[in-house]
């Protein structure tokens, strides 16, 4: 028997998208996933593929929650401004680092501001304003409520927050292709960069180090000691390097693990 209600996960890579489907208890009712090439006219009609593939409540009103991972978002953190009191106004000065940080123009992003503490630098996120109007074009005539929209960053910060324990820290979020990598001391997070990588599978150690050492240069960042791992894309263990000690926490997202299989 269907259930009344079912919450759909929906999460974008550079090389598939997939789809994952609950009952209102948390029961999995359905797993599946296409691959796309880095290309939103392929993810948007492989997604419409795999929504007309899975279960339905029988009230006609499941939601959907999007997550977006590599390359579709863009990131960055915000040195703390005082003179800034609305969402409004983080948004606006968002628009213009983000300009000048990946040298295009912002017009056309949508952009969002975490929430963050008096005095602590904010995270910001980015992805096409188009992309996620046709996405949600598509719920909407899937006859599904657009519930949340998430950057993987987030979705792994909040799946493992209780775990990321030392006071200074980088947490790597490995992807297929691309590897999301923020750094964390003074109880906030101090840069977040996503960067394409190639991760040498007879030598993960010294691969994994170069891309914290790369994405630290990059974002103008400190270096810490325990670098946080996690990934749906790929199977890891905790283990340690001469420079670094690598965390493994599990799957970036409870319902996507890297063995699952084709539905």
């Amino acid at each position: 028997m269907s259930p009344l209600l079912i919450k759909h996960h929906a999460c974008f890579g550079k090389q598939r998208v997939r789809l994952s489907s609950t009952s209102l208890s948390g029961r999995l009712l359905n797993r599946k996933r296409g691959t796309i090439d880095p290309s939103p006219e392929v993810m948007v009609s492989r997604l419409q593929d795999l929504l007309s593939n899975t279960p339905r409540g029988k009230l006609g009103i499941d939601q959907v929650k999007l997550i977006f991972g590599s390359p579709w978002v863009r990131y960055s953190c915000l040195p703390w401004q005082d003179t800034l009191k609305k969402e409004s106004d983080w948004e606006n000065y968002a628009r213009i680092i983000l300009a000048q940080q990946y040298g295009v123009n912002t017009d056309n992003w949508r952009i969002r501001v975490s929430a963050g503490e008096y005095g602590k630098p904010r995270v910001v996120a980015a992805i096409e304003e188009g992309l996620y109007q046709t996405i949600a074009e598509l719920c909407r005539s899937s006859k599904l409520k657009l519930a949340e929209v998430e950057p993987l960053f987030t979705t792994a910060v909040n799946q493992h927050r209780r775990a990321l324990q030392d006071a200074e820290h980088a947490l790597m979020i490995l992807e297929t292709s691309h590897a999301i990598v923020g750094f964390y001391r003074h109880n906030a997070w101090q840069g977040v960069i996503a960067l394409p990588i190639q991760i040498d599978t007879s030598d993960v150690g010294n691969s994994l180090s170069a891309v914290i050492r790369e994405a630290a240069v990059l974002s103008e960042q400190f270096l810490p000691e325990h670098i946080y791992l996690t990934s749906s894309d790929l199977a890891l263990s905790s283990f340690k390097t001469a420079d670094f000690d690598f965390d493994w926490l599990g799957s970036a997202h409870p319902l996507f693990f890297a063995d699952e299989v084709n539905a």
